[in-house]
């Protein structure tokens, strides 16, 4: 049955394992470049990740602590791929040259 902690009890519990981040980002390096994202960042969204862990936990299917770990480790390798994603999908679209435009101007139409 899963924990109904009060939000200060979370809050508690979640900065209590706080540490299991520096951890699971410790011993995953390469999981953590391939991210392409800040290291910071990368933080945050594993720290997010634990408040939501600690909310779901259910201790009659494990014990607290691998189960953060294994949310942690879980969330890191899906920080790759769907945080990592090429600079060219950031542009402004809002300052992109039509292309017949550009087409015009190499060709020197009028």
């Amino acid at each position: 049955m899963k924990m109904n902690y009060s939000i200060a009890e979370r809050n508690r519990v979640v900065e209590e394992y706080l540490w299991c981040i520096d951890v699971v980002m410790a011993a995953n390096p390469k999981a953590v470049r391939r991210t392409r994202m800040e290291r910071e960042d990368v933080y945050q969204q594993l720290a997010l990740r634990l408040v939501q862990a600690v909310d779901r936990f259910d201790p009659s299917k494990a014990e607290l602590k691998t189960y953060l770990f294994s949310e942690l480790k879980t969330e890191l390798l899906s920080c790759g791929m769907t945080h990592g994603r090429p600079a060219i999908l950031e542009l402004d679209l809002g300052n992109i040259i039509p292309f017949e435009t550009v087409r015009r101007n190499c060709l020197g139409i009028a």
